[in-house]
Formats: C-alpha cells, sequence, structure tokens
C-alpha cells in the first residue's frame, strides 16, 4: 500500500497552445497550472540527467526542442498521485514509456518527440504525449506503469508547503531532516566532543539528488547546551564518509573526498567553523586511491593513533571489492603530512571462507585487545547470516595485517551492519551499539535489518553480550537507527543516528535511505539491563531469564 507523501508543489510553467512538431521551432504562450504531486524533484532536461530519483538511468536522446526543459524526477516503480488545475486553457505534455501498459485515454502522442532512459541492461523508449487542458479544469497525470508519467514543461519551479512536517514522533533529538522526495539521503553520522565541552556532529548526503559520486558534501552542526539543541555550521565540500575526533586540543576530519575517491584529512582550529584544504600530500592528502569507509573510530594506542580503511580494487562486485588496511601515525605528528603515515599491507576477502558463503568485509573498527595487540574488527557480510565480525590482525609497527579465516571470524550480535567499537577504562569492557537481529526474525537478508539498535558489551572482544534495547520500531522496511557513531560523556554514552522515520511527508524512502540525523543519549550506560529495554524484550522473542 502506497504511503501518499503530502507535498504540495506549486509549479508554473510556460504551456504549449500549439502542436510540436519535430522540426519546427516551439511557439509558447504564457499558462499557469497549479499540480498537486507527491514527492517528485525537479530536473532539466539534457543528456544523461538522471531519470528517476531512486535509479541510475539516465535521459539519452532528447530532442533538441526538449532540451532545457523542465520535468519532473520520479520515483520509478512507485505509483504516486499527480494533479493539473489549469488556470487557462493550454497544452499538457507528459512523457511515458509505451512499451509499459498504462491507460492514456485523452492523451495523444507528439509525433517525433521521442527519447530513452538508459543504464546496465537497461533501454526504454519514452514517447512525449499531450492533452488540452480548459481553464479550471483538473487533470490526473497517470502513473500506472513503472516509469509513470514524466510532467514537461519549458520553465517549472516549486514551492513546497511545508506545513504537513511533522517530527514530533522522532525518537531523540532531530539534528538534521532532509526529506525523502529530494533523493538525497542522510548518511555517515559523526560525533564528536570539543575541548570546551561542546559537541560537534556530521553526516554526508548521498543519493542519486546528490553529489556524492563527484564531489562529497558534509553538513556540519554544533551544541552548546549538551545535545539538546542544535545549530548548523557551514558545509564542508570535499568530504565524505568523515570521522570526526579531536587530538591536542584541535578536531579533525577523516574520510574520503567523495564515494571511492582520496583519503583526506581536514583540521579545524575553530570548532568545525573552517577547514585545512588538502590540496596535497603535505596539506592533507593521505591517498590518492579509490578508497573507502565509514565514520570508524580513531584509536589512540602505544603512541599512535590508529584508522582501518578499506579500498575497493579487490573485485567485480559490492562486498568483494573491499580490500581491508590500516593507517597510523605518531601521536605527536603532524597529521596533514602524508609521509607520516604508515600503510599497512591490503587484504581482500576470499568467498570460499566460511564454507563458500564470505560475501565480503568493510568498515573495520581499530582496537586494542587486553593483551594490547592492535586488530581490526570488521563488518562481515556471511550468506545468510548476520551476527558476524572478521578480527584482522595488524603488527606493532603498523605495517603489517593478517587473517586466519579458520580462527578469526568471530560472533557479534549486529556484525554485519555498520558498528563502532570503544573501550571503557572504568568498567575494563568493550561496549557498542549495533542493529541486532531479534530472534522473533527470520530473513534471507539480515543486512538489511536495521530498525532495532541494541547496546552491547564484551571483556574480551570474542564473547558479547546484549545489555538492553535502545531504540526500536516494528516496521524494517522504511524505520531504522544506523551507522550510530557514539563516544563516552561520562557516565553516558551520546551518539548520533542515519534515522528512517515518520515525518509527516511520507517519511523516509526505505529504512536504508534515512531521512533524519538523530541525537541520543544512553544515560548511565554500564548500569542497564533488559529490563531499561524501550520495548518489551519478549516481543522481540527475548527469553530474559536465559539471555545472556
Amino acid at each position: 500500500m502506497l504511503r501518499q507523501v503530502r507535498l504540495l508543489f506549486v509549479l508554473m510553467f510556460m504551456a504549449m497552445c500549439v502542436p510540436l512538431s519535430a522540426g519546427e521551432p516551439i511557439k509558447l504562450d504564457a499558462a499557469k497550472v497549479r499540480v498537486t504531486a507527491t514527492g517528485y524533484r525537479i530536473g532539466t532536461m539534457k543528456e544523461l540527467a538522471f531519470a528517476f530519483n531512486n535509479r541510475p538511468y539516465r535521459w539519452k536522446g532528447i530532442p533538441r526542442q526538449l532540451v532545457g526543459w523542465k520535468y519532473t524526477q520520479l520515483y520509478g516503480g512507485q505509483k504516486r498521485k499527480m494533479q493539473v488545475t489549469c488556470e487557462q486553457a493550454c497544452d499538457v505534455f507528459i512523457a511515458t514509456a509505451p512499451s509499459q501498459p498504462m491507460n492514456l485515454d485523452g492523451w495523444e502522442p507528439v509525433e517525433g518527440l521521442t527519447f530513452r532512459y538508459a543504464g546496465t541492461n537497461t533501454n526504454v523508449k519514452m514517447q512525449v504525449y499531450s492533452r488540452r487542458c480548459e481553464p479550471g479544469q483538473t487533470l490526473t497525470i497517470p502513473q500506472d506503469n513503472w516509469a509513470g508519467s514524466t510532467l514537461l514543461a519549458p520553465e517549472m519551479w516549486a514551492k513546497i508547503d511545508t506545513s504537513w512536517i511533522d517530527l514530533s514522533k522522532v525518537p531523540g533529538v532531530v539534528i538534521d531532516h532532509q526529506p525523502a522526495w529530494s533523493a538525497m539521503y542522510i548518511g555517515s553520522p559523526s560525533i564528536a566532543i570539543l575541548p570546551n565541552g561542546d559537541y560537534v556532529a556530521s553526516h554526508d548526503l548521498f543519493g542519486g539528488g546528490s553529489t556524492f559520486n563527484e564531489m562529497g558534501q558534509t553538513r556540519l552542526f554544533t551544541s552548546s547546551d549538551r545535545g539538546k539543541t542544535w545549530s548548523r555550521l557551514p558545509d564542508l565540500l570535499g568530504k565524505f564518509w568523515g570521522t570526526l575526533f579531536v587530538h591536542r586540543g584541535n578536531l579533525y576530519i577523516i574520510g574520503a573526498r567523495h564515494r571511492f575517491g582520496d583519503t583526506v584529512i581536514r583540521r579545524s582550529t575553530d570548532g568545525g567553523r573552517t577547514w585545512t584544504d588538502p590540496v596535497d600530500g603535505k596539506s592533507g592528502l593521505i591517498l590518492h586511491d579509490r578508497t573507502h569507509c565509514a565514520p570508524q573510530p580513531v584509536m589512540i594506542h602505544n603512541g599512535r593513533l590508529w584508522r582501518a580503511m578499506e579500498d575497493v580494487n579487490g573485485g567485480n562486485r559490492w562486498g568483494r571489492w573491499f580490500r581491508t588496511f590500516m593507517m597510523s601515525v605518531p601521536v605527536d605528528a603532524d597529521l596533514l603530512d602524508a609521509s607520516n603515515w604508515t600503510i599497512s599491507n591490503r587484504l581482500a576477502s576470499d568467498q570460499k571462507w566460511a564454507d563458500g558463503r564470505f560475501n565480503g568485509w568493510l568498515e573495520g573498527n581499530a582496537v586494542a585487545t587486553p593483551d594490547g595487540e592492535v586488530v581490526n574488527l570488521l563488518r562481515t557480510e556471511i550468506s545468510p547470516e548476520g551476527g558476524h565480525v572478521s578480527r584482522v590482525h595488524i603488527s606493532a609497527d603498523g605495517k603489517t595485517a593478517t587473517f586466519d579465516p579458520e580462527k578469526d571470524i568471530l560472533d557479534m550480535p549486529g556484525g554485519n551492519k555498520k558498528f563502532t567499537i570503544r573501550f571503557d577504562p572504568v568498567s575494563k569492557h568493550y561496549w557498542s551499539l549495533t542493529n541486532w537481529v531479534p530472534p522473533n526474525i527470520t530473513t534471507h537478508n539480515p543486512g538489511g535489518v536495521r530498525n532495532t539498535l541494541v547496546l552491547i558489551c564484551s571483556k574480551d572482544l570474542i564473547h558479547w553480550t546484549v545489555r538492553t534495547v535502545v531504540l526500536h520500531h516494528e516496521d524494517r522496511n522504511c524505520h531504522g537507527f544506523q551507522y550510530v557513531d557514539w563516544v563516552f560523556d561520562g557516565d553516558d554514552i551520546i551518539a548520533v543516528s542515519r534515522t528512517g522515520y515518520d515525518d509527516g511527508i511520507g517519511g523516509a524512502h526505505s529504512a536504508h535511505d534515512a531521512n533524519l540525523m538523530t541525537f541520543h543519549r544512553v544515560s548511565n550506560f554500564r548500569n542497564l539491563s533488559w529490563a531499561d529495554s524501550v520495548v518489551d524484550p519478549a516481543s522481540l522473542g527475548v527469553d530474559v531469564k536465559t539471555a545472556q
């Protein structure tokens, strides 16, 4: 059942009062229409522009008459409602795929005006249709096939009625909201505490409406009242998948320049308002390569900073792309100078591991074991199971990474989604917040189950205990609390989440494609138990008496 997205777009465009032909100039008369639409963006017709918000398909073969026109960029396969009300007589133009059956009664094809949307193994013809609209008449734009009907006009603008937005039910404190219709989704939340006690949080933007493939965009926020309210700092361009951390009084962010881009680090001396620019190896460009990461922790151990990374040179599909390695640098070195960093060898995974079910590893955590060894604990994809991590051993000098698939695939609740592990010197335990799959859920895609966030701990990084359920929603399709980054704040844990939740205008596009970054405080975390869960553990299939 489709979730209605109650966004009111007021669209104005120059509408055609004469038919179009492929070889004649287009004659235009001004006309105004009101369009009630659900979750569309406005795009500009040009070669290789994205055709849909949720697929990488691009327009090809655009007729010269349509170049520069505006169009409603749809969500392919989601049959949402669009109506047009004309203020004066005009022609209304749409484009759809004639190969996909749909009722087009009253709509006439415009001769010679066709183009395509194309991608890998996809090449679909789009035909332009027109229909006369009289003053005061309301037309329903047909949307009953996968491609839907793209509304076309020489000029188009949108004014969004935000009165429908309702974030009152969202758990925690909403730091940022990005509506699903924008096709820009919130990713990579990170948080740090400045020396003066202020909090700084960040997230990037991914999806078809963003520039994440060419230029990462990171939004930054600060709070001076312990997370109760947040204000926005200037955006940081050329940064993606970034981890915030404080070192020797300065704020840093380390990650990639864009999706699968160079590894770069930036420094701020004013709490995130201005940053250094990584133009070369002396100013923060650490690796010129196709790299990958997430907001993974930067650990201090034995006089060095340690940070896990991956490159994407290991295979031809997601999961198997990732080769893991460790980066480290002396604590007293200039972190912006690439020559100060030690890079280990890079390890690719092997599908033959775990009886041929090993799909890949990524998003590792640099952690020191109770014996003082540095290891990299990686999110691990083993089909069709969840709850595993891979332990890669790092030599004391940071140069050598080794892995034994017979000994180093370990159990960990929620280990097949991104997690952050930190050691607490007070309790002598390691802690994490993970997307655990409750016992009452049976699924062949545990990596997609992100609607339950639990607090877990371990004494040895091998045996883990679920302590309590921190966040939960019964729906796992469009609700999620994922990629949670966190730090200790005295007896509390403070965390930021990439959250998919209801917002009054249709919610998240999916659990994965989050529409919110939220802040959460886990108070007195060391003393929490199943009894403190936000949901009755029995409803998740947990027998508290036998649960460890």
